[in-house]
C-alpha cells in the first residue's frame, strides 16, 4: 500500500516521494542521494490527493533505521507517532468499494460532420463506446487509446463533458460507478471493431434515423444522444475561429 509522503530534514530540505513496505514498525521511502545517515531524525507527512478533499494528515517524527541504494528505511521514533500513523492506515484500509468510492467509467459520445453519432451494441443493447479508468492513467489518453484500439478511430477531438452520473446499483453496491460522458468530434465515418472486442456491432446514426428506435442499455443514454446531436448541429453551423462569413449581397 504505497503513499505519497513529504519528508523534511536539514540535509534533505523537503522532498516528496513514495513510501512503501508499510508495517507496524516503519516504512521505506524511495529516494536516492539524500545524504541522511542512520539515526537521523526526520519529519514525515502523508500527502492527500490534490484533487480530492480529505482529512488533515499528521506530521510524525521518524528515525532513519537503514540505508539502501534506492532509499532509506524509517522507524517510528515514539509510540505517539506509531499511533497517529496507524489511524491513517486504518482509515485507508476501511474504504469499501461502492460505499466510499466508485469505479470510474468514461464513454465517448462521438459526432462527425455529417451529424451522425457513433453507437455500439453490447449484449443486444446500444450504448456509447467506453472503458474503465485505471489508476495512474490520464483520463483523455486512456479513452482515446481505447477508441483507436477497439474501434480503429484515431481522429477524435474533445469538445466537452456532457454528463456526469454517480448512480449506484442498490442491489450490488460494489458495482457503483461514476460515469463520465465526453463529447468528441471526428471526421470518421466508419468504425472497425477489434477481433475479440467487447462490442458486437457499431454504427453511425442520425436524428432522422431514429434515436427512439434504438434499445439503449439505460434511458439516460437516449437523452445524452439527443443532446450531443443538438450541440453538434449548432457547432457545425457556427463558423470556426478565423473563418470568414460569406459576404452579404
Amino acid at each position: 500500500m504505497p503513499f505519497e509522503v513529504e519528508v523534511e530534514h536539514p540535509s534533505l530540505g523537503t522532498i516528496r516521494s513514495i513510501a512503501r513496505d508499510v508495517s507496524e514498525s516503519g516504512l521505506f521511502v524511495v529516494a536516492s542521494g539524500t545524504g541522511v545517515r542512520v539515526g537521523s531524525k526526520v519529519k514525515v507527512t502523508i500527502l492527500a490527493s490534490a484533487l480530492a478533499e480529505g482529512s488533515p494528515t499528521p506530521t510524525i517524527g521518524m528515525e532513519v533505521a537503514r540505508l539502501d541504494d534506492d532509499g532509506f528505511g524509517l522507524k517510528f521514533s515514539n509510540s505517539t507517532s506509531r499511533h497517529l500513523w496507524a489511524s491513517v492506515v486504518r482509515e485507508r484500509d476501511e474504504l469499501v468499494i461502492g460505499e466510499d468510492y466508485f469505479q470510474v467509467f468514461q464513454a465517448a459520445v462521438i459526432v462527425n460532420p455529417q451529424r451522425r453519432l457513433l453507437v455500439v451494441q453490447q449484449h443486444g443493447k446500444w450504448l456509447f463506446p467506453g472503458a474503465y479508468l485505471r489508476v495512474g492513467d490520464g483520463w483523455q489518453d486512456a479513452l482515446e487509446t481505447f477508441l483507436e484500439g477497439d474501434l480503429d478511430i484515431a481522429d477524435v477531438r474533445f469538445r466537452e463533458t456532457l454528463e456526469v452520473d454517480s448512480g449506484a446499483d442498490v442491489v450490488a453496491p460494489e458495482r457503483a460507478m461514476l460515469s463520465l460522458f465526453h463529447r468528441y468530434s471526428s471526421d470518421a465515418t466508419r468504425a472497425r471493431l477489434a477481433p475479440g472486442g467487447r462490442y458486437s456491432k457499431a454504427k453511425w446514426i442520425g436524428r432522422t434515423m431514429g434515436i427512439d428506435e434504438l434499445t439503449f442499455s439505460h434511458p439516460l443514454l437516449r437523452t445524452i444522444a439527443q443532446r450531443a446531436l443538438e450541440r453538434a448541429e449548432t457547432e457545425y453551423e457556427a463558423p470556426s475561429p478565423g473563418q470568414r462569413l460569406p459576404a452579404k449581397r
